[in-house]
């Protein structure tokens, strides 16, 4: 079972050898790290990152190079612990709890969510939490108590709990994210520079609420965290709210084991409860708020994807309609006025019958016409061959003859070719202002603008006539503002309508030349 590329296999780029260093040089440097922030005097680790940093990997990588994670990581887990000054025993039950939870908690893993596992909606990350967060550091430490003093066990148990819980809570979460989505992640510029003003404040805050507070802080300084681990959550998803935690565990855990800090002056073990109880409160809240963020997100992104492919398939059927009537009906009407000509000067001196020929010959060219125009609207030919600022100037002239308005229209810095879907897009905000305008305004004379700037293209009709309420105009949807809307964000485009009852009415369109 052979988890896809799109997680970025670290094997693919790593190979067998590379991985098993890199495996052994994290497991043995997490081990150290945590012993050197473990509150003294015994250096209590208030959270564990090794095993769940080898479950990570063990997710990413294919079942056959298992045995040699497993084996490497752990070799190099023992070898810090025996480097501590730890004893063989406890280091040997340490071992076989951090299998038994490591086995535990990335085959239940797979097991509920499939070999590539994705943590960033609410159903995924409840059952990650479930079987890794909550199950496997509770049953593996029943094993790795053992390696406690007389009379330690129980301790030894919750201590156990609790620190490995947060490593699969914070780490494993943060390296399955990071592996999935780094690649499409970078790509935009913009991302680097929020993560590392998000982290910069994290670690200034952070070190002033945990470290720098000298003594026992004050419990009210936390709420300062609060607002960057939002951003972290709201703006990064499951993998900004797990790196979130990871920078403020390791600052608090640093801070205790110095005594400073909000848990500080309660005593080694009350420290590490407390830190513990704290972190894993702080951390699960944001965790779910970035799920559910995340299944927002994706709804909405299901929702346009669902709207997108309504509006092509009308726009095809539009294309399809307008076609059939100009090159079949109209066609057709054009031969029937043909006809109804030959017929007309066969009608001798029957004054009445000829003049209702000549009558029926001009309303079928009326309907021919008609038909004709409606041709156009449905599938804007010219758009396609002449480009926006063309098909909208003929649009306007069109309308204004058979109307028989003043429309003035004006274009400057109009590319004459720009992807379909945005001149198309506009076009139709242009026909359905236009429309509501020559039939709700009570006026005959409007303005059409087009103006082509660095960043995109703005669209603006404007009327002087009776106006309207643009909220009630919303929820009534009766002027199609909810169809140019809609329209609009589909291409991240925007739609202003700056309108009041008798004050006359200005709706303005703006498209982005390229999309983000």
């Amino acid at each position: 079972m052979t988890p896809p590329n799109a997680l970025g296999q670290f094997h693919s780029w790593l190979g067998p050898v590379g991985l098993a260093c890199l495996v052994a040089v994290v497991c043995y440097c997490v081990d150290r790290l945590v012993y050197a922030i473990g509150i003294p005097p015994n250096h209590v680790g208030s959270f564990w990152l090794g095993t769940p940093f080898l479950a990570a990997v063990l997710l990413l990588t294919p079942r056959k190079l298992w045995p040699l994670v497993i084996v490497v990581g752990m070799g190099a887990l023992a070898a810090a612990d025996l480097q501590t000054g730890l004893l063989p025993r406890p280091t040997f039950w340490i071992a076989l709890g951090n299998i038994v939870e490591l086995l535990m908690a990335t085959l239940a893993t797979q097991f509920l969510l499939g070999p590539a596992p994705h943590l960033d909606n609410v159903s995924a990350l409840g059952k990650f939490v479930g079987a890794a967060v909550l199950l496997a550091p509770a049953v593996s430490g029943f094993v790795g108590a053992n390696c406690a003093p007389p009379g330690g066990y129980w301790l030894q148990w919750r201590i156990w709990c609790f620190a490995d819980a947060l490593g699969f809570l914070t780490l494993t979460p943060a390296i399955l994210c990071w592996a999935r989505e780094g690649r499409s992640w970078a790509a935009r510029r913009a991302n680097y520079f929020e993560l590392a003003a998000l982290l910069s404040l994290l670690f200034a805050v952070g070190s002033l609420v945990f470290v720098h507070s000298w003594g026992t802080g004050s419990p009210a300084l936390l709420y300062l965290l609060l607002p960057l681990l939002l951003w972290g959550a709201l703006r990064l998803g499951v993998k900004g709210a797990s790196t979130s935690m990871i920078v403020v565990a390791f600052l608090a855990a640093a801070g205790a084991a110095e005594d400073r800090g909000p848990f500080a002056g309660q005593g080694p073990l009350n420290n590490v409860l407390s830190l513990q109880l704290f972190l894993f409160f702080a951390a699960m809240p944001f965790m779910v708020l970035a799920a559910v963020a995340a299944d927002r997100k994706c709804a909405g992104e299901s929702l346009a994807a669902a709207n997108r492919r309504l509006i092509e398939e009308q726009e095809r059927e539009r294309t399809r309609i307008g076609r059939d009537l100009h090159d079949d009906v109209n066609q057709r009407l054009a031969l029937l006025v043909l006809e109804i000509q030959e017929l007309t000067p066969l009608a001798g001196g029957n004054s009445d019958l000829g003049e209702r020929l000549i009558d029926l010959s001009r309303r079928t060219s009326e309907i021919s016409s008609d038909i004709q125009a409606l041709s156009h609207r449905l599938h804007p030919s010219k758009l396609e061959y002449l480009g926006l600022a063309t098909a909208a100037k003929s649009f306007c002239r069109e309308i204004a003859e058979r109307q028989k308005v003043d429309i003035r229209f004006s274009e400057d810095n109009v590319p004459s070719s720009m992807p379909w879907e945005r001149s198309v897009c506009l076009f139709r905000v242009l026909q359905e202002a236009v429309h509501n305008a020559v039939k709700h305004s009570g006026v005959r004379s409007f303005d059409v603008q087009f103006h082509g700037a660095v960043d995109g293209i703005r669209l603006t009709v404007t009327d002087s006539g009776a106006g309207f309420d643009p909220a009630t105009a919303m929820e009534q949807s009766g002027l199609g503002l909810l169809s140019m809307r809609e329209r609009l964000r589909l291409v991240e485009g925007t739609l202003s309508v700056r309108a009041k009852p008798g004050a006359g009415t200005t709706i303005e369109a703006f498209v982005p030349k390229t999309l983000s």
